[in-house]
């Protein structure tokens, strides 16, 4: 029994094992540099005074045009929901970048808002797309133990891309031309077409620019090529993803574990069995995964990242140059801090990350809001303070953990379209949240942090009582805490980490290992 593939194997199908992974892993987290670039761009131009007297923005008028860009997401997020199961990960990946650069250019050009509001749209789309899709494919493709490491290494470069943003309208701020708000907003589409070209030669290392296309677009996760019955192609994605011969016992019994999670499934074929009683409880889970995304954009994330520069010059009463300088200085804070969730997103689990992260962000809040509230200086100083601090707590917790944890709970069939619908939620409350903030700030003040405490607070007790630990479980082990509808899907789950019972799957499908060696059309020899 070999324990790897052999050279002219290896040769057949191009990159495995951990450079596979690593190149995954950093395509999925240019995915995520996009978000970061696009939630941190628009922030730092909205004061810049050649963008001011191009477009003469009012309030409602400037959170409309950045809301409609979370509009945009939560449509490509609900077009992911619908086509992912036809056309694959990668497919809508690359057809989100293209969106992106459309919307890019758009908004470049733009000499009215009407322009702006469009590419601002468009580039949503894509981006909802991208972000919907790689967080399914990396979810699928990582091994159980390391899974939401690897995804809070790729959402590390969300912060990458935000500071970048910050840092080059920062640096743009010495220009007076439209140049200062052209160029950022014209970058990311740079960044969408550095995705797709590495997607593009990551699963086969060919000349053939024509094959490269069509082999990019055909690969995809084990998961996915199981459900649509191409279980040989799946056990060759698993070979080379674990870089391990179709022999291996770990390349047989994961096979043996997502046949298993289908035919869990198996009854379930539309929209409406998402709403449905069955045997992995759908229902409950996509709720939560919805209820989880939801909370992600009142925990005052979003108006953060959008709106750093604006409640450091309004809020705090920073210079425009100062603020900016400040943003930053805060998105590198940021990324430091992101370091950190590596390790406690595995070590500490997802609740216990949840919890305190709540927790922390609930106080810096509230004393974010009491210090605005004095209007002295020294305040304003430990208000600039406090949204550090509530930054190290939001990225220990709420930013990876989120994108980790929602598609975990989702059952394998309807993990696709569940995030999807969870992911248009998300959008879609921030969207809504990005339009009012504005006016809040500049009618209601330090009170809009107030709210945010309170739903920070709130999330706390929700964590506790309904959402189930899954660090370290299979994704397959999962739907066994969901299988017993009268016990708490909490203490299973518990109780299934305690007992080391995620090997439960692997046991009652040992039997199946003669069958899955003798699936068709895969020559471990070859």
């Amino acid at each position: 029994m070999a324990s790897s593939l052999r050279p002219e194997t290896a040769d057949k199908l191009g990159l495995k094992g951990r450079p596979l992974i690593i190149v995954l892993t950093i395509a999925c987290g240019l995915g995520q540099f996009l978000h970061g670039y696009d939630n941190g761009v628009l922030g730092g131009l909205l004061t810049a005074p050649s963008f001011i007297d191009q477009f003469h923005l009012s309030a409602a008028l400037e959170g409309t045009v950045t809301a409609l860009f979370q509009a945009g997401c939560a449509l490509g997020c609900f077009a992911t929901s619908l086509l992912s199961v036809r056309f694959g990960r990668l497919t809508l990946t690359h057809t989100g970048s293209l969106c992106i650069c459309v919307g890019g250019a758009l908004q470049a050009s733009s000499f009215t808002s009407g322009q702006l509001m469009a590419g601002r749209v468009i580039a949503g789309i894509g981006l909802g797309m991208i972000t919907s899709s790689v967080s399914v494919l990396q979810s699928e493709t990582a091994p159980a133990r390391i899974r939401g490491r690897l995804i809070a290494m790729s959402l590390s470069s969300l912060l990458v891309g935000q500071l970048l943003a910050y840092w080059l309208d920062y640096g743009m701020n010495a220009y007076t031309t439209d140049i200062s708000w052209r160029f950022p907003l014209s970058f990311q589409a740079v960044i969408a077409l550095i995705m797709s070209g590495l997607l593009l030669f990551m699963p086969e290392c060919k000349s053939n620019i024509r094959s490269l296309a069509r082999k990019a677009l055909t690969f995809s996760a084990p998961r996915w090529l199981c459900q649509r019955g191409r279980e040989a192609e799946a056990l060759k994605v698993i070979m080379r993803l674990r870089n391990k011969d179709r022999d291996d016992p770990a390349v047989i019994l994961e096979v043996a574990e997502i046949q298993a999670a289908i035919e869990l499934d198996r009854h379930q074929s539309g929209w409406r069995d998402l709403v449905r009683k069955d045997a992995v409880q759908t229902r409950t889970r996509v709720a939560l995964a919805c209820m989880v995304m939801s909370m992600n954009p009142f925990s005052g994330s979003t108006a953060i990242s959008y709106y750093t520069t604006v409640i450091f010059q309004i809020s705090i009463g920073m210079t425009r140059h100062t603020a900016l300088l400040t943003s930053g200085f805060l998105q590198l804070w940021f990324l430091f801090a992101s370091l950190g969730t590596w390790i406690l997103i595995e070590f500490a689990g997802r609740r216990r990350m949840f919890m305190v992260s709540a927790v922390g962000m609930a106080i810096a809040m509230t004393v974010l809001a009491a210090t605005l509230a004095t209007g002295s200086h020294a305040a304003s100083i430990v208000a600039a303070a406090m949204i550090f601090v509530y930054q190290a707590f939001y990225t220990w917790g709420w930013m990876a953990g989120v994108w980790t944890y929602t598609p975990e709970l989702l059952p394998l069939k309807y993990r696709a379209k569940g995030m999807g619908l969870a992911s248009t939620c998300v959008y879609g409350l921030t969207f809504m949240i990005l339009e009012v903030v504005p006016i809040a700030i500049h009618n209601i003040h330090w009170k809009v942090f107030i709210l945010f405490a309170v739903f920070n607070a709130c999330f706390v007790p929700i964590t506790y009582f309904l959402l189930p630990e899954t660090a370290g479980l299979s994704l397959e082990a999962i739907d066994l805490v969901f299988t017993d509808p009268d016990t708490s899907s909490v203490k299973k789950a518990k109780a299934l980490r305690k007992s080391g019972e995620d090997m439960h799957l692997r046991e009652v499908h040992l039997d199946d290992v003669e069958i899955i060696s003798a699936t068709p059309g895969v020559k471990g020899d070859n």
